[in-house]
C-alpha cells in the first residue's frame, strides 16, 4: 500500500508512505534525473529530506491525540552518515523509529536503501515537541 505522505514539499519530490504507525514509518520514492546532483547521482538533500519526514511522520502517529493542543513537532538536529551512493531510477526505501519521546523532546534514528540492495545512509534526528498552548 503506498499513499501521499501529507507535507508538500515531500509529496512534491515524490515520496509515498508505504507503512506507518505509532513511531514507526517507510517511505519510498523512485528517483528520476530531477534527483540528481552535478555529478549524475542522487542529491544528498532528497535523501535527508525522505528520511527526516520518516521521523516526522513516525512522531506524528505517536502524537496523534496531542497534536492539536500543543502543536507540530519539529527538527532541531539532523546528523546522517552517507554510505554510497544511489543513481536516478533507484527506487530508495527510508525506513525508521522514534526511539524516544518526551515531554519537550524526541529522538528517532532512520536508514535509508536502495530497495533490495545497498544501505546508502543513517541519520539520527532530534524533534522539539512544543508546550501545551494556552
Amino acid at each position: 500500500m503506498t499513499e501521499p505522505v501529507g507535507a508538500p514539499f515531500t509529496n512534491f519530490i515524490g515520496a509515498v508512505a508505504e507503512e506507518k504507525a505509532e513511531g514507526y514509518a517507510r517511505l519510498a520514492i523512485q528517483t528520476g534525473p530531477e534527483h540528481a546532483d552535478a555529478m549524475g547521482r542522487v542529491h544528498g538533500g532528497v535523501i535527508t529530506s525522505v528520511m527526516d519526514s520518516v521521523i516526522g511522520i513516525s512522531l506524528g502517529r505517536l502524537r496523534a491525540r496531542d497534536l492539536q493542543a500543543r502543536g507540530p513537532h519539529a527538527t532541531i538536529e539532523m546528523t546522517t552518515s552517507f554510505y554510497a551512493y544511489a543513481t536516478p531510477s533507484d527506487e530508495i526505501i527510508a525506513e525508521g523509529q522514534v526511539n524516544h519521546l518526551g515531554e519537550s523532546i524526541a529522538f528517532g534514528e532512520v536508514e535509508a536503501r536502495v530497495r533490495g540492495g545497498d544501505l546508502l545512509a543513517k541519520a539520527r534526528l532530534t524533534f522539539a515537541i512544543p508546550g501545551r498552548r494556552p
